[in-house]
């Protein structure tokens, strides 16, 4: 699932925020789909200095959920159905806000008799569905890049990030342990040969 279905979305998700430091995955193999290879992924991810992320995603989720959330220091963008974006930002920093407010403020805050306007603004960005324009966008700027030497939107180096992401996610969940992004390749591959030759169908690699 993290080759074929979800790589885009790995690759986003690292292009937009950075490359992690590492990485804990649960990963289901075989669980909803009698296949060999994973159909549900729950990954949590370290950026250092006490930032974290999550990325889900599943082969037996018929409805699905297409939500990308950053949360920050001042604000928070909240990204659904790839076309409508919700941007909150906050007066001050929250530290800043949380600071200031007494307990009647935070019962406030709970109970909704809070004025919202005092802590921050809300702006809503609806964008049209550019369903496979993507693909078409890339594919123009590569040409261009040919012609006139404009700058590559996604340069095909970039995409060992994805992959390499998508790999420590496998290891971690092999291992059962924390994997750094700068994880050993030779330990990966021999971690991927035992499953192959417990499947038995395909040669180990090399």
């Amino acid at each position: 699932m993290l080759v074929n279905q979800a790589p885009h979305q790995l690759d986003l998700w690292q292009w937009i925020c950075g490359v992690p430091q590492s990485v804990y995955a649960k990963v289901a193999y075989g669980f909803r789909r009698d296949i060999a290879v994973e159909d549900e992924v729950t990954a949590v991810v370290d950026y250092g200095d006490g930032a974290t992320g999550v990325f889900v995603t599943a082969t037996h989720d018929l409805t699905g959920t297409d939500r990308f959330e950053i949360l920050g220091d001042q604000g928070k963008i909240v990204v659904e159905n790839s076309k409508t974006a919700t941007v909150t930002r906050l007066r001050k920093p929250e530290r800043e806000l949380s600071d200031g407010m007494g307990m009647d403020d935070v019962r406030k805050l709970f109970m909704g008799e809070l004025n919202p306007e005092e802590y921050y603004s809300t702006e809503v960005i609806e964008f049209e569905s550019v369903w496979g324009g993507q693909h078409a966008g890339v594919l123009e700027n590569f040409a261009a890049n040919i012609l006139d030497g404009t700058p590559l939107l996604a340069p095909g180096s970039d995409g060992i990030n994805g992959v390499r992401l998508a790999n420590a996610i496998h290891l971690s969940s092999w291992t059962g342990t924390e994997v750094g992004l700068d994880f050993d390749e030779d330990v990966f591959l021999a971690e991927l040969n035992k499953r192959i030759a417990a499947e038995g169908k395909f040669p180990e690699r090399s």
